[in-house]
């Protein structure tokens, strides 16, 4: 359970970290949250993906995350989300506004 607790917390302080970091830079290990999660690759990034499915409709959000065997800049990171946007779920009607990378994450060995 502390391990947990630990992740969490963790994760919380450098949550919007990613938001800082110039787009061709990689991230410095102050701005990764390691967790003990179990995750399918070593990286998972979160993106804040606005989007607006109509003309004249409200902006909506939702956080969509990236998985990665290596470090990524963001604007691989945000490469990567217009790569993957029609595979992974239904949102070919939806138009993307902006995206921020906003967190990251590593997985570490336990």
């Amino acid at each position: 359970m502390l391990s947990d607790w630990r992740s969490v917390n963790e994760l919380e302080r450098k949550a919007g970290a990613m938001r800082y970091v110039r787009k061709d830079r990689f991230p410095a290990n102050n701005a990764i949250a390691e967790v003990s999660w179990k995750l399918s690759q070593e990286f998972m990034y979160k993106v804040k993906v606005t989007t607006r499915t109509k003309p004249g409709e409200p902006l909506g959000s939702r956080f969509v995350n990236i998985m990665s065997d290596t470090p990524m800049t963001p604007a691989m990171i945000e490469q990567a989300t217009i790569e993957k946007w029609a595979e992974w779920e239904n949102y070919t009607g939806e138009a993307n506004e902006s995206m921020v990378t906003w967190t990251a994450v590593r997985k570490t060995i336990e």
